[in-house]
């Protein structure tokens, strides 16, 4: 949700879902794989030798297939991040 979409919410009342324990430890799981899975991609840009290539290729397929994972926990948990809840799951959206 934006800001401007929280200010209004609480102006009419509406209350804001808060994360249970579990679900902020998956949100917090899937904060730390994104920042593994950027570091691949950028270790896998700078990087030239063929073996460390194919290294840096097979950690981002475990990292993206962990990262589905805990998207489908975090959907059947009903986790919600920064006030929005975990629902479809895109390749290019990221929990912030």
């Amino acid at each position: 949700m934006t800001k401007m979409h929280d200010v209004f919410s609480k102006l009419r009342g509406e209350k804001q879902a808060r994360p249970t324990g579990e679900q902020e430890k998956l949100i917090g799981e899937l904060r730390e794989v994104r920042r593994q899975l950027e570091g691949n991609y950028a270790f896998f840009a700078l990087e030239a030798d063929e073996d460390l290539l194919d290294a840096a290729i097979y950690q981002r397929e475990a990292l993206q297939a962990r990262y589905r994972y805990l998207l489908r926990l975090a959907r059947e948990n009903k986790a919600v991040a920064g006030g929005i809840p975990v629902e479809g799951e895109q390749r290019e959206r990221w929990i912030n």
